[in-house]
């Protein structure tokens, strides 16, 4: 997962937690705030009433030393007060929860009660809320609480995203330049627009990295341009001198046999420095990629070329290719090779009288190319060390020096081609390449 996801969804959940608990919390804060609010209302209207009695006298509720009453209540009974004489001092300044009953009917309601002195009388004022007005005003409450924190949440996601995306950016930048990277060669160090300390050194270290790395790669051409000067000349004056030596007659039939057996060691000693410096300048992108290659002729090329050497075994060489594809930016002679290297091992380890299928045909949107042998098959713990330079698993032949294969997967990592090898002992091997889109 991208590190800005795991940042967005990180925030999403701490978010969501947050907005559980405070859905967990909210009903009992609303209710407390409901009645502290309801409290101060009363308290309020205590005063009002209070202030009319020192202003205008008790006479405009209750006449005095009538031993009276006054009661009011709203037409939907939500709030009422009620003033009446007691006949004895009670020291009373309360609010609580009281029923009452009204026109027949039970109603609970927050109730203020307070007595008072007024010209040598005492009298008890009550003054009372409905409760369920104030359930209902504690539930319009949370209704709005809960739309306005999942507006804050909503509000709140997109802002982390986009800040997220402004932040990340100088590192989506640094993670798009190195998947670009295709060669050590095709990198350019380029400053990145960033303020943050961290992108800016990560940016740096790559920079240096990859300039260490071009130096590492420039210095291994360089070798390996010595190495084919330095190596395959003096091979080469070997090989000439025993060439000479061959022809002199009067060189003893027992030196002429060890020359032999000399000179094809240096053959072969020759062979697997081509092959080396062969498998180095592939890697090191010594080749271009600037033919379109059809797959067909290409097989069908390399069917005709090792057609007299299936024959001198016995082999019989099938071609079966449905219809033609072509890659691009592909290099000829480097195919070649990779393909004439499976069929060539498809002949060497195959039985007697045995046949080779090489067979095509669009797969995808590319093209998948096989070749098939009925050779002796390849082990299933031999499998996936067939590519590993210089490992010989089977090499009835004395040329083979285990980097035939190590050459395809080259080439074939080259252009991108994914190769796939299936084999069963005793039945034979199949090795496929897929070009295109896999």
């Amino acid at each position: 997962m991208r590190l800005q996801s795991k940042l967005t969804l990180f925030s999403a959940v701490s978010k969501i937690v947050v907005v559980l608990l405070l859905v967990a919390l909210l009903p009992p804060l609303i209710n407390r705030v409901a009645m502290v609010n309801t409290d101060h209302r009363l308290n309020e209207k205590k005063d009002s009433v209070l202030d009319i009695i020192s202003n205008q006298g008790i006479e405009n509720f209750v006449a005095e030393g009538s031993e009276g009453a006054y009661g009011s209540y709203n037409l939907l009974k939500e709030e009422f007060i009620s003033i009446e004489q007691i006949p004895e001092p009670i020291a009373l300044d309360t609010i609580e929860n009281s029923l009452r009953k009204v026109e027949n009917e039970i109603v609970e309601y927050r109730v203020l009660s307070l007595t008072f002195e007024v010209d040598g009388s005492y009298y008890l004022l009550e003054i009372g809320r409905s409760i369920d007005t104030i359930q209902e005003s504690i539930a319009t409450m949370q209704y709005y609480a809960l739309y306005f924190l999942a507006a804050v949440i909503l509000i709140t996601v997109f802002i982390d995203l986009a800040f997220n995306k402004i932040l990340l950016q100088p590192l989506i930048v640094i993670v798009k330049r190195l998947k670009r990277i295709g060669h050590p060669s095709t990198f350019t160090p380029k400053p990145i627009n960033t303020t943050t300390s961290d992108f800016l050194y990560l940016n740096n270290t790559i920079n240096d990295m990859m300039g260490q790395i071009q130096d590492a790669f420039l210095k291994e051409k360089e070798f390996i341009g010595n190495v084919s000067h330095e190596l395959l000349t003096p091979i080469s004056i070997l090989q000439t001198r025993m060439e000479n030596l061959l022809t002199d007659p009067e060189m003893p039939e027992h030196l002429l046999v060890k020359l032999v057996d000399n000179q094809k060691t240096l053959h072969r000693l020759k062979s697997i420095i081509q092959a080396l410096l062969l498998i180095s300048r592939i890697e090191n992108e010594q080749y271009l990629k600037n033919e379109e290659v059809s797959i067909t002729v290409l097989a069908n090329e390399v069917a005709e070329e090792i057609a007299d050497r299936a024959e001198a075994k016995e082999i019989k060489l099938h071609l079966n290719l449905e219809d033609d594809w072509t890659l691009p930016q592909a290099n000829y002679s480097l195919l070649f090779t990779m393909l004439f290297n499976v069929v060539s091992n498809a002949i060497k380890y195959n039985k007697p009288n045995g046949t080779i299928t090489i067979s095509g045909a669009p797969k995808g949107k590319g093209y998948e190319l096989c070749v098939t042998d009925t050779g002796v098959g390849i082990t299933q713990e031999n499998l996936p060390h067939i590519f590993n330079r210089f490992k010989r698993l089977q090499g009835p032949d004395n040329e083979s020096h285990g980097l035939g294969l190590p050459i395809v997967q080259t080439v074939a990592h080259f252009h991108k081609i994914k190769l796939t090898v299936d084999s069963t002992i005793g039945v034979g091997t199949t090795f496929c390449f897929r070009f295109g889109n896999k």
